[in-house]
């Protein structure tokens, strides 16, 4: 079965590669003819991983259910995105995001946010996750890394250089059905096996706290809940490999029911990756390698007859993430540095080819980069999430002033981008670890905040001292109030049940019950207690 489900998937990927629009919209935006459903789980399945599989479920076998803010907290991060830069995306008809900061401050940031953003992708967001895939196969099936580690690359370039966003996007949707049925085959298996979600967090309440001393190493309640001001923002609002499926959307409506969706999708992750991270602990405390939890989980509470699936649905999870984070690479790549520094007047043609080529050859860096960090031991959602901290603080201020505050400058834009990356060196070096009162606060949470306040008071006196934007210029990119509405042709189309704002409050209740029925559990359940 898994081989079949392997073959389909790239078969579908070509044969809706060949029935898409030609061009660069085409190839890079599909067309602009994607669906809500299409989008939503394009952007789980882009956003979910081998990295929650392996590295997430670890981190919940150490620590506990404290890593489920990474996926609940998103409905803050999906609301800004929603509400405020994403309206302006589509209606600004753009590319890409650091097509926005030319247009909002100049082409050095566009420059800077490109090139930082390639680097991050290939090294985070694709070497690491092929890794963390490696380590799932082999440890669930016993698949020899190398093998998984060229195998499933290929895989997903395969459909991906050929077909572009559309071919992703629409495998991307096929995945997500698959990780979710193999994820929730697991969980539930696991569960059942320690018999019953109450009796899991009876037996084991300490793993259930959501808040941690804000002296905690690893997940202190402040930075906990401050990150998604800095990492949030910049993955969720500002990210291409996220955004992009939006930006092919058929119409404003789907693109955010799309996101609406996949926001409802991120309070169930949790349930079938944290959980089950949770209940390996229940069943082999006192692993050496904690990204060894899902796979002896899997191993030993999911019988045969459906270990193919869940093994399809760990693949789909590598493949999809791989093709969407490849895709959106090589279109940063062509769009934001190719045309405008080597080819100002290729042809669309020429840039479709240049696309798909540099899709090639950055698989190819990813793949050798993944069998270098394979040598050493590391745990992957903790190196993920400290090299996503490097860069988050700059980005996100920078965005968000761009877009909320009509007054933010080029030269300020300029000088916060600059500034950030080794400030961010700084602090984590030499500020926390040698001055005396922060050091009890040395996380790299902690460290994330100090840097965006930091670039957020930067902005603010560099911006007052520097000359503004030309009016025309900030007219047509900063927020206004009619980005709470859809435009007027699809007003009357979706109200009532289609209202984006009615099903997004339903999302935002949800989250708040979540969080305070585990606030509850945490400090008034007769199971646990603060410690």
């Amino acid at each position: 079965m898994f081989t079949a489900y392997l073959l389909f998937n790239v078969l579908l990927g070509l044969w809706v590669a060949r029935r898409s629009s030609s061009g660069t919209r085409g190839y890079f935006l599909a067309g602009e003819e994607l669906p809500w459903y299409a989008i939503g789980g394009s952007i789980i399945a882009a956003n979910i991983s081998t990295e929650h599989f392996i590295g997430m479920a670890g981190a919940a076998y150490s620590v506990g259910f404290v890593v489920a803010q990474w996926e609940w907290g998103n409905w803050f991060t999906l609301s800004v995105l929603l509400w405020v830069f994403l309206p302006y995306y589509l209606r600004g008809g753009v590319y890409t995001m650091p097509e926005f900061l030319e247009r909002r401050f100049n082409k050095t940031c566009r420059y800077l946010f490109a090139v930082a953003s390639l680097v991050l992708w290939i090294v985070a967001q694709m070497a690491v996750v092929i890794l963390a895939g490696a380590k799932a196969l082999n440890g669930m099936f016993g698949i020899d890394p190398m093998y998984t580690t060229i195998g499933l690359a290929v895989l997903a370039g395969s459909y991906t250089i050929y077909g572009g966003l559309k071919a992703v996007a629409w495998t991307d949707f096929i995945q997500f059905l698959m990780l979710t049925i193999g994820g929730t085959i697991v969980a539930v298996a696991g569960v059942h096996k320690v018999g019953g979600m109450q009796a899991l967090m009876h037996a084991a309440p300490h793993k259930f706290r959501i808040l941690y001393p804000a002296t905690d190493p690893n997940y202190p309640w402040f930075g906990v809940f401050t990150l998604f001001l800095s990492i949030g923002i910049w993955y969720n609002c500002t990210n291409q490999f996220i955004v992009q499926r939006c930006l092919g959307a058929r119409t404003e409506w789907d693109a955010r029911v799309g996101v609406i969706f996949a926001g409802f999708m991120k309070l169930v992750i949790p349930f079938l990756v944290v959980v089950p991270g949770i209940v390996a602990y229940r069943l082999f405390p006192g692993l050496a390698d904690p990204d060894e939890a899902y796979p002896r989980l899997v191993r030993a509470v999911v019988p045969a007859g459906l270990g193919g699936i869940v093994m399809a649905g760990i693949a789909s999870a590598l493949l999809s993430h791989l093709a969407s984070v490849l895709n959106s690479s090589s279109t940063v790549f062509t769009m934001d540095l190719y045309r405008p520094l080597v080819r100002p007047n290729a042809s669309e043609k020429h840039l479709v080819r240049v696309g798909a080529l540099s899709s090639f050859v950055i698989l190819v860096i990813a793949v050798a980069i993944s069998i270098w960090l394979a040598r050493g031991q590391y745990g992957v959602f903790y190196l993920i999430q400290d090299v996503g901290a490097w860069v988050a603080s700059p980005i996100a201020v920078v965005f968000l002033l761009g877009v909320m505050w009509r007054r933010a400058t080029s030269a300020a834009a300029t000088t916060v981008l600059f500034f950030g990356f080794p400030y961010t060196a700084f602090v984590q070096y030499i500020l926390f670890p040698h001055v005396s009162w922060l050091r009890p606060y040395n996380n790299y949470l902690n460290r994330t905040f100090l840097v965006w306040i930091s670039c957020l008071v930067l902005m603010f006196l560099v911006s007052l001292c520097t000359r503004p934007s030309p009016k025309e210029v900030v007219d047509s990119v900063v927020w206004n109030k009619s980005y709470l509405r859809l435009p007027a042709a699809e007003q009357m189309l979706n109200r009532g049940l289609r209202s984006p704002m009615l099903w997004w409050a339903l999302l935002v209740i949800a989250a708040l019950a979540l969080y305070s029925y585990m606030t509850w559990f945490q400090f008034h359940s007769p199971y646990t207690s603060i410690g």
